[in-house]
C-alpha cells in the first residue's frame, strides 16, 4: 500500500507563515483603529450626555407617531421640547394649558406615545376663546 503526503513543503510553510503574519499585522491594525474609534465615541457620547441628559450616540430617537407627521399646523404659541419623565400633564401644568389643548393642537392621541427630544406646540393666548369685543 503506498501512502500519498499531502504536507507541504519548507517553501509553502514559509509563504503560509508570511501570509498569516501579514494577516495578523492588518487585524491588530484594525483592533487598533477600532480602540481609537471607541475613545472618540466615548468622548463624544460624554459631551452630547453634557448638552442632552438622557441621549446616547447611536441611540435613534423613535420617529414621532404618523399622526404627528401630518403637516404642522400655523404656530400660535411657543414649543416645548420634551425631557426624560416629563408627561403631557406635567407640561400642560407647566405652560397652563389642558392636556386636551396640547393633544389637539399636536394630533396626540395617545399621550403615553411622547418622546424624549419630541417638540410639540404649546396653545398661546390666541387659542383660548376671546370674551374682548373688537371694535
Amino acid at each position: 500500500m503506498t501512502f500519498t503526503s499531502s504536507a507541504q513543503t519548507p517553501s509553502e510553510e514559509k509563504a503560509d507563515a508570511v501570509t498569516l503574519d501579514a494577516l495578523s499585522k492588518k487585524i491588530d491594525l484594525q483592533n487598533a483603529k477600532i480602540d481609537a474609534l471607541s475613545q472618540q465615541i466615548l468622548k463624544l457620547d460624554q459631551r452630547v450626555s453634557a448638552i442632552r441628559p438622557g441621549v446616547t450616540i447611536g441611540e435613534t430617537p423613535a420617529p414621532a407617531p404618523a399622526a404627528t407627521e401630518a403637516p404642522k399646523p400655523p404656530q400660535t404659541g411657543n414649543s416645548h421640547v420634551v425631557a426624560k419623565g416629563e408627561t403631557l400633564t406635567s407640561i400642560a401644568k407647566m405652560h397652563k394649558v389642558t392636556v386636551e389643548e396640547l393633544q389637539k393642537l399636536n394630533h396626540i392621541e395617545n399621550e403615553r406615545k411622547l418622546q424624549i427630544g419630541q417638540t410639540i406646540l404649546i396653545p398661546g393666548p390666541s387659542a383660548a376663546p376671546s370674551a374682548t369685543p373688537n371694535g
